[in-house]
């Protein structure tokens, strides 16, 4: 995610949120691997390996560069521990339903397909260590990024993504005011989409994106 200039961080009451750097792989692979966090991320419910979390964490650094986006690693005050990530991420969908079916997604738009009417959306998404859940980390960092994301970023709305048997998750977007819109299918698998309004003064309906054709990305 953009940061403001002169600023590496951001932080809530309780935690820090700053760029995710080499030295976090070792967090991360344990986590990826860990089968409650895979079941709700990845198809099958299928742990990451040590490869594929490395791939991840190299895509995470170039799209600061290349989108000003990206997930930042979650710090707690208390102690300094690494216990998670929240952050923005690319999320590209179709701007109009099919007939039959549910609009196609894609989590990076360099995988999106041409030749169809695209929209180009920002995804808040939130994954913690599993030692950690219940204390209320992940709302508040969520809510961190959210304020960012209005305050500094100006976005209108951002989405998140979220499986349906995914309770903990929804309920962070829910508690926070996010609003449930709808499904999208990406990497094989249904995603509830959750729209959380960011827009602070009234106008004009930011809850659909004006949508650009594939061929100007």
């Amino acid at each position: 995610m953009t940061l403001a200039r002169g600023t590496d961080r951001l932080e809530s009451a309780r935690l820090v949120l700053r760029r995710i750097t080499p030295d976090d792989l070792p967090f991360f692979t344990r986590i990826h691997a860990l089968p409650e966090v895979a079941q709700d991320l990845y198809p099958g419910g299928r742990p990451r390996s040590l490869d594929e979390t490395a791939g991840w964490l190299q895509y995470t650094l170039a799209s600061y560069a290349e989108l000003a986006l990206g997930y930042l690693a979650v710090l707690r005050k208390e102690d300094g521990a690494l216990i998670g990530r929240c952050g923005l991420m690319d999320l590209v969908v179709e701007s109009a339903a099919p007939e039959h079916g549910i609009r196609r997604g894609w989590f990076g738009r360099e995988q999106a397909t041409v030749g169809v009417a695209l929209t180009f959306e920002t995804e808040l998404g939130y994954t913690f260590d599993p030692a950690v859940w219940g204390q209320g980390f992940a709302t508040e960092s969520a809510r961190c990024v959210r304020d960012y994301a209005r305050d500094v970023l100006r976005l209108p709305y951002t989405i998140s993504a979220i499986l349906p048997q995914n309770a903990r998750s929804r309920r962070v977007a829910e508690r926070s005011g996010a609003q449930a819109a709808g499904q999208m299918e990406a990497v094989g698998l249904t995603w509830d989409r959750w729209v959380w309004p960011l827009a602070t003064t009234h106008g004009p309906d930011h809850s659909t994106p004006a949508s650009v054709s594939s061929s100007a990305r």
